[in-house]
């Protein structure tokens, strides 16, 4: 039996510039350099997560969009900017001590976007977190980024997050996914 070699849909180069772009951006936040994240997303960014819906198979209306669905997050530029801004101020108190945050980005798969500079994303992320002495949250989420190359390197133009959870059980999601 002869192994079958895998096929990438962007040429090996840049699908390491994708996934190394995809490890720094999770160390920045891990890290806790949010100003240094917001400098890895474009101008026009838009960060959505909807809530997750239960539906059986036999439903077939269309999956929810930004415009129509209630949401954890959706996001323009100004959003992330106040979310990093609270951060900063020293004011959200539950984070304060600050968490210990590990994620894990897995399963990156890379696609010619729709424009010739960008790339439709898929990865898998799980997300740690521990506060205080026991509390403790994990998070795990199916991402569709679109990354854009501009003059200065890759940046997160869209980002999409389905997560796992039906029921969000921690006290709070001040985390970015």
């Amino acid at each position: 039996m002869s192994a079958v070699a895998p096929r990438l849909d962007v040429p090996l180069e840049e699908y390491l510039a994708v996934c190394t772009f995809l490890y720094r951006e999770a160390r920045a936040l891990d890290e806790e350099r949010f100003r240094d994240w917001l400098g890895m997303v474009t101008d026009d960014i838009h960060y959505w997560m909807p809530i997750r819906e239960n539906r059986f198979r036999k439903d077939k209306r269309p999956e929810p969009t930004p415009a129509d669905a209630a949401s954890v997050y959706n996001d323009d530029r100004t959003d992330l900017d106040h979310r990093v801004q609270r951060f900063e101020s020293g004011l959200a108190w539950n984070e304060d001590p600050p968490a210990r945050v590990r994620r894990m980005v897995t399963n990156i798969d890379v696609e010619s976007g729709d424009a010739p500079d960008e790339y439709a994303v898929y990865s898998n992320i799980v997300l740690y977190r521990n506060r205080r002495e026991d509390e403790e949250g994990w998070f795990v989420a199916a991402r569709r980024d679109r990354l854009r190359m501009t003059e200065t390197g890759l940046r997160l133009a869209r980002r999409h997050i389905v997560l796992d959870h039906n029921v969000i059980l921690d006290e709070n999601l001040s985390v970015f996914l």
